[in-house]
């Protein structure tokens, strides 16, 4: 290549005239084919012959354009054949000779050749891509196209002295290059567009900079608002929009950039073009995001925070100087409402940037209050005014095809944050986004769910709250899309979610707050009582208590949980009890089970609370479901009478609540420890002799036994606990309010009965001898470990006594737990026999126990009826006997009348008011079962006399 060159150097003519002459021959000639000789004898004359440039470029035209030609028939004979055509070498040749040359003038002088070379080659590429579009398939993409002209050399050639011209002028004069650009676009646009791509792509601060000023004298120039909808303004748009896709940062931060320029103050210096392009800056900017929704969408993000509330009173004085670029007022708004109708991004920040200007303050932002009540009613005018087209746009069937669709979407990307709205402290804040959520949730309902799950979850005021009920009653909502019509309604799925979400946090998925879920069931509350009170039309529908009563099952599932909290506990009885719940005719039987379980949970949690108006009304909530479970189903009914009498007896934690003394649980202790290996690891230390002996204060291998401090409750709280727990039991046993009863009974009997044969299955652990019977006293040598163990059970839990005074109130009950009556007399006769011969003023602890002990039993069987008068009175001699005269009494009156009276339920008559009882009268027990009381009596008569008059000698007769 480069000795071809030197020859044709050479052989040159002397005279440039005479070279011309031979070239203007030789290009009339050859003007449908390439010449090698003829392209480099005019490279060469370009430089010597500045007269003969435009000639001289315009044969370099030609040869490009031949060159592009023959590329295009390559490509569409290969698409026709399927056989790959070879580009001709000679073609290349000389294309590299003409980008060597033309690259080399721009190096040697950028600022001489630059301009010339690259508004040449700007031209030359829309003519080759206008003249040649459509062929080839040159008309399908922006990035086929590129592709396709990239892999042209001609149109490489220019495109890369095009970058050529750009890179040397980068730092001096590259506003020339950036206005051919920008005429060439306007010209041959869209067929431009991939050179503007390409180019953009390899300068994209310097084009986007350089295309934003050129747009900007352009707008000035015209000095009208029609006037700036140029073509050169619209290639403006086409050239940023193309390079959005690859460098919207770059666009973002030049049109802020120009948004900032344009607020700055004119310095003297700089004169009046200066001043009045910055008085254009801002609707210009306006203009031209109008006509690109790609620019628009570059800077939606951003629009808060450039434009805060100090930079909005900036702009509020320059809207005069606006007026020769906009008709008017009206129009400004016009413009601006369409503008941001036509978001598709940021959309949320331009109704929040609205906000701040309606709720703009005088103080804090600086201004008078003539100019905040403009601002405000203007902002307000236009906040209106979209809210407006967008409501109207909704409830048109054609809502698909209207623009305020894309603020729309922009609104549902950003939901989060339209939600958080609608718990704002400012009225006007909330408002709006419960009528932006009410348009939104016509054709998107998850975006409702998520709404009004939001708002039960983080709303603290009734006005709040509010809102929660006027986008569910709103009449943009479908109530009868599925799925959500066959769920029970949109609330129901709120619920649901809510509820699923609780789970999650329960098994450890999520991390989801306590505090946030107790709000939310006082808003659930709340909403139920709204409900209730039937004050409110648009919860006439029942839609709270649907959406309950259909997720009762998980609802349940989460009352049952012990680890729900005190609070959050109370609140969701209450809703439950609000609900009259299981009155409902097909709650399923899963479901009272589960509310047994959690009730259950909820007494013992009210019996554990502190704050005494929470636990009264607690007790009464538990009295009123137990009450309704228990007349619902007998299953219910069972399953709470065992559960209250299984965790009140023998959960630690909840028995304690009743003054039991629970065995401390020596968990530290190794059960399977051999006692073989510790003896030998004392052997090796001390060796003990054939008479030693040892006395261990503690347990092998753990040390000395430490003493326990154990605080239970003050007395009064369990007497409380433990009035509620047999007002509870009683619920259990009521009798249904709908059933026909003319007795003063209250409670069924048969449910008594329950609760006493459950008495025993728990008290009692042998399944032998339980019968109602009394055996021979001696008999009891045989039970003696049984009844040892019932024993201490009594003495380290003092309810069961209550228990049994309970069951003894509702005749004949108290017949079925014979065999604990049984188990006490007995332990109580070898107890009294192994006192030995005691005085009666002994004030030892054991024997007031044991006294206590003995009266407690005698009281309750005198209470059930098992014993008649004068037996039933013994209570009241004891006290003043010895201990075998007490062994006397109760083996020879009470154990032998029990033995020959079988306290059965066939004993007992019921009256006319439905009660169960033995008439004394009739039952007297003869004189073998109260000789032993008698004699005793008589000979105790100084202390005893009163009673015995009253038990011998005024007792009625059967006469």
């Amino acid at each position: 290549m480069s000795v071809q060159s030197s020859s044709l150097r050479a052989a040159a003519p002397a005279d440039p005239m005479e070279e011309l002459r031979l070239f203007i021959m030789g290009a009339n000639k050859q003007s449908k084919c390439i010449s090698l000789e003829m392209t480099k004898s005019a490279l060469l004359m370009l430089k010597t012959l500045p007269a003969a440039r435009l000639a001289i470029l315009e044969y370099l035209s030609n040869v490009l354009d031949i060159a592009a030609k023959n590329y295009i028939i390559r490509i569409e004979k290969e698409i026709s054949t399927g056989k790959v055509a070879q580009p001709n070498e000679y073609d290349e040749t000389t294309l590299a000779e003409v980008h060597s040359v033309l690259c080399g003038f721009v190096v040697a002088n950028a600022e001489a050749w630059a301009p010339i070379i690259s508004t040449w080659s700007l031209e030359l590429l829309g003519k080759i891509s206008s003249q040649y579009a459509g062929r080839a398939h040159a008309c399908t993409g922006l990035n086929d196209v590129l592709q396709l002209w990239m892999n042209c050399r001609a149109t490489r050639t220019l495109i890369d002295i095009t970058t050529q011209c750009l890179s040397s002028l980068m730092h001096s004069n590259t506003e020339a290059c950036i206005n051919a650009l920008l005429d060439t676009s306007v010209k041959h646009s869209p067929n431009f567009d991939w050179v503007v791509a390409h180019v953009g792509s390899c300068f994209p601060q310097t084009v986007i900079v350089r295309v934003l000023s050129c747009g900007l004298k352009d707008f000035c120039l015209n000095k009208t608002y029609q006037g700036s909808n140029s073509p050169k303004l619209k290639s403006v748009v086409g050239i940023l929009g193309h390079l959005t896709t690859s460098h919207s940062t770059a666009i973002q931060k030049a049109l802020l950039d120009m948004f900032n320029w344009g607020l700055e103050e004119t310095a003297f210096h700089e004169g009046d073009v200066i001043r009045n392009q910055r008085k254009a800056t801002v609707p210009y900017l306006v203009q031209i995001l109008t006509l690109s929704s790609k620019l628009l969408s570059t800077i939606g993000d951003e629009i808060r925070r450039t434009i805060p509330i100090n930079v909005f009173l900036k702009l509020y004085q320059m809207t005069d100087d606006w007026c020769k670029y906009i008709d008017s007022p009206d129009g400004l708004q016009d413009l601006l409402s369409n503008l941001i109708l036509s978001c598709e991004k940021g959309g949320v920040q331009i109704i929040q940037l609205l906000l701040d200007c309606v709720n703009i303050k005088t103080k804090s932002s600086s201004v008078d209050e003539v100019t905040a009540n403009i601002i405000k009613t203007n902002a307000w005018e236009l906040l209106e005014y979209i809210l407006s087209d967008i409501d109207y746009s909704v409830r048109r069937k054609n809502y698909i095809d209207r623009k305020p669709l894309k603020l729309l979407n922009s609104l549902i990307f950003d939901v989060e944050e339209v939600c958080k709205m609608l718990v704002s402290s400012e009225d006007i804040e909330s408002q709006t986004a419960s009528r932006i959520i009410n348009c939104i949730g016509q054709h998107n309902p998850p975006v409702l769910i998520q709404a009004l799950s939001f708002i039960l979850h983080n709303s603290t005021t009734d006005e709040q709250l509010a809102f929660f009920v006027r986008i569910l009653g709103s009449e943009l909502v479908d109530k009868t899309s599925s799925p959500y019509y066959e769920k029970g309604g949109h609330f129901s799925v709120v619920l649901e979610q809510i509820l699923e979400k609780h789970f999650e946090r329960l098994n450890g998925f999520t991390s989801f707050k306590s505090e946030s879920l107790e709000q939310t069931w006082r808003n659930l509350l709340k909403l139920l009582k709204w409900e209730k009170s039937n004050a409110i039309f648009a919860l006439k529908t029942r839609c709270i208590s649907k959406g309950i009563e259909y997720n009762l099952l998980n609802l349940t599932e989460i009352f049952k949980v012990s680890s729900l909290g005190s609070k959050c506990s109370h609140i969701l009885c209450e809703i439950l009890h609000l609900l009259d719940i299981p009155k409902l005719d097909t709650i399923p039987l899963q479901v009272t089970l589960k509310l047994v379980c959690g009730t259950v949970n909820y007494f013992f949690n009210c019996c554990k609370e502190t704050d005494e108006l929470l636990r009264m009304n607690g007790f009464k909530r538990t009295l009123e479901m137990f009450r309704r479970l228990s007349c619902h189903s007998k299953v219910c009914r069972n399953k709470a009478l065992r559960h209250l009498l299984e965790r009140s007896l023998f959960e630690k934690a909840d028995a304690e609540l009743f003054g039991a003394q629970m065995d401390e649980d020596n968990n530290n202790t190794e059960v399977n420890k051999q006692l073989i290996i510790q003896n030998k690891k004392i052997s090796k230390t001390i060796h003990l002799t054939k008479h030693s002996s040892v006395f261990n204060g503690g347990i092998i291998g753990n040390g000395k036994r430490k003493s326990i401090c154990v605080h239970r409750p003050p007395i009064d709280l369990v007497s409380i606990n433990t009035r509620h727990l047999i007002a509870s039991l009683k619920a259990c046993c009521g009798i249904p309010v709908d059933t026909p009863n003319d007795k003063i009974v209250d409670v069924s009997l048969d449910s008594l009965t329950l609760v006493s044969l459950m008495l025993v299955q728990l008290i009692s652990p042998d399944v032998m001898y339980n019968g109602l019977p009394w055996p021979e006293e001696e008999f009891s040598k045989v039970t003696i470990e049984r009844d040892l163990l019932i024993r201490r059970l009594f003495n380290q839990k003092p309810l069961l006594w209550d228990l049994l005074n309970f069951v003894a109130s509702y005749r004949p009950a108290l017949c079925y737990c014979s065999v604990l009556l049984r188990a006490l007399t007995a332990t109580l006769m070898h107890q009294w026999t192994s006192m030995g011969d005691q005085s009666k003023s002994c004030n030892t602890d054991s024997y007031k126990a044991l006294m206590d002990t003995t009266v407690r039993v005698i009281d309750v069987m005198a209470l059930g009826q098992l014993l008649p008068p004068p037996l039933s009175s013994v209570r009241d001699v004891v006290p003043f006997l010895n201990s075998y005269e007490i062994v006397a009494i109760l083996r020879e009156c009470i154990w032998c009348y029990m033995r020959d009276h079988i306290p059965s339920p066939a004993l007992f008559v019921g009256d006319s008011n439905g009660l169960m009882w033995r008439d004394p009268t009739v039952v007297r027990p003869a004189d073998p079962y109260t000789k032993t009381l008698r004699i005793i009596m008589q000979r105790n008569i100084k202390t005893v006399g009163h009673l015995y008059s009253q038990m011998f000698i005024t007792l009625p007769t059967s006469d």
